[in-house]
């Protein structure tokens, strides 16, 4: 099977601009990402996708593979369909821009799930370990049926318990966090990006229930992760200060 990943970098993050290219210990978010898809060894290519050209030259500056894409793109599964639709592949991986420390057992992870036939559409989930996560908005949740298919994903922690109180529900179950890379077989990642949105969709703000309400499967694989997201300034600053804190661990 050939299989690709495809990192989609737009400029403008509404909530923090121009953070793939933020420094963090001497490389820019986008080069730690690039790095880590690299060092793997699990793809027989790995393509930056971005509306940017002042992206586009930082990529060619730092010899890192990448294509301009359409600026009209909605999301970043938009994003690496059309970069898709120009290539031979089996499978897809997309690979956030703004996920500087993921490690590479959890790709792995990924591409395991993705090499079963049974699975066209594939994604990750860990356990949530804190009840400010759990109560998050920024944190999506998922849950899953005995097989690994994703029944549901929301903003809201679920599921709930009608006699338990908010702040004891991490005391009594197990409640998961979706992490926000994606495995896709050509076909359905060309297919669900011809979907139109979704009410439940535009409710969550949450493009992957688009695919389930139109009947799509989507399965999760449970991993154990440290990764976290960049979204705000305050991401940025801890993000530098355990970069940091990786070097002086290594270097000693």
């Amino acid at each position: 099977m050939k299989i690709i990943a495809i990192i989609p970098a737009r400029l403008k993050s509404s909530r923090l601009p121009e953070k793939v290219l933020a420094d963090i210990a001497g490389n820019s978010m986008l080069q730690r990402v690039y790095a880590i898809a690299l060092s793997t060894e699990l793809f027989d290519q790995i393509i930056i996708a971005t509306d940017s050209e002042i992206v586009m030259n930082h990529c060619i500056k730092n010899n890192m593979r990448a294509m301009i894409t359409s600026a009209a793109h909605q999301s970043g599964t938009d994003r690496i369909a059309e970069v898709a639709e120009m290539l031979d592949s089996d499978i897809i991986i997309n690979i956030q821009a703004d996920e500087p420390f993921i490690e590479i057992s959890t790709l792995e992870a990924l591409v395991e799930l993705m090499k079963n036939q049974d699975v066209s559409i594939g994604t990750l989930t860990k356990r949530i370990e804190s009840t400010e996560s759990l109560l998050d908005y920024n944190t999506v949740k998922l849950v899953k049926d005995s097989n690994n298919k994703v029944l549901y994903f929301s903003r809201q922690a679920i599921p709930a318990q009608r006699d338990i109180p908010y702040r004891e529900w991490l005391n009594n179950g197990a409640y998961f966090q979706h992490l926000g890379v994606y495995g896709f077989k050509r076909k359905a990642l060309l297919e669900v990006t011809s979907l139109i949105p979704t009410d439940l969709e535009k409710s969550e703000k949450l493009e992957q229930l688009r695919w389930l309400e139109n009947g799509y499967e989507v399965f999760a694989a449970t991993v154990k992760s440290l990764s976290f997201g960049i979204d705000t300034q305050e991401d940025l600053v801890k993000a530098r200060t355990y970069a940091h804190s990786l070097k002086f661990s290594a270097d000693q």
